[in-house]
Order: structure tokens, then sequence, then C-alpha cells
């Protein structure tokens, strides 16, 4: 009898060294990824003046997400913040004040909702006064 128990033990813990070895059974299981989407992002105008006016237009993104977008200028990076519609889009602007004629300003947008983080890109490309 005491041979039977000794012999259930060392199947068990033969099973469980196998299971944890092929990756079927999680030990100490990690926390849960945040999820990571792509959401859409587009210029009112990829060509703008300089001293003018242009916005970026998000969608694809959940309802009342918190977003950022950055422009990345040639010396410098201008942040802005908006919170999406119910509709999940937003339009933010920015102003293209001296930044450099014919040079594309790259703008990331990010946005975050609980663990769901959306990311995508845009750019525009200042023109002279």
């Amino acid at each position: 009898m005491i041979a039977s128990v000794s012999f259930r033990r060392t199947l068990a813990a033969g099973l469980a060294i196998l299971a944890l070895a092929s990756g079927s059974v999680a030990a100490d299981a990690a926390p849960a990824e945040a999820a990571t989407k792509t959401c859409k992002a587009t210029m009112s105008n990829s060509k703008p003046r300089q001293y003018s006016n242009t916005y970026v237009r998000v969608s694809g993104v959940a309802s009342k997400a918190k977003i950022t977008t950055v422009a990345h200028y040639k010396t410098s990076k201008n942040r802005k913040t908006a919170t999406a519609s119910t509709k999940g889009t937003a339009s933010i602007k920015y102003y293209v004040s001296r930044a450099t004629p014919n040079r594309k300003v790259p703008v990331t947008v990010t946005a975050v909702k609980g663990k769901t983080k959306w990311t995508c890109r845009t750019s525009f490309t200042p023109r002279k006064r």
C-alpha cells in the first residue's frame, strides 16, 4: 500500500513537470498584457502653409479614449491631448508656425482606454507662407 501511494505521488510529480515543460500549464501566470490595436490618423491639410492651422483627425479608437498626438518638428516636439468622442473620433488642432518649409513633420498618435492601446501615424509638410 505504501509503495502504491509513493508511485502515485511520483507519477503526479512527473506529469506536472511534463505539463510545465510543454507549456500547457502556467506555474506563475504573468498578468495579461495590454492589447495594442491600430487606429487611423489623417491630416485635414497635409501641406499647410506656415502660420496656418491643420488638424490631426483620429478615428478607430474607443469611445472616450484618451488621445495623445506628438508632432516631431526639426528641433522640437509638440504634444497635444484630447478625448475621443462617443463615436471614437477626435480632431486635434496644430498651428503651423515657422516650421521648416518642405520638411516632413511626422505625427505619432496614441490612444488609451483601460488596458487597450491604439497607435497610428500621419504627417504633414509645411509650405512657405
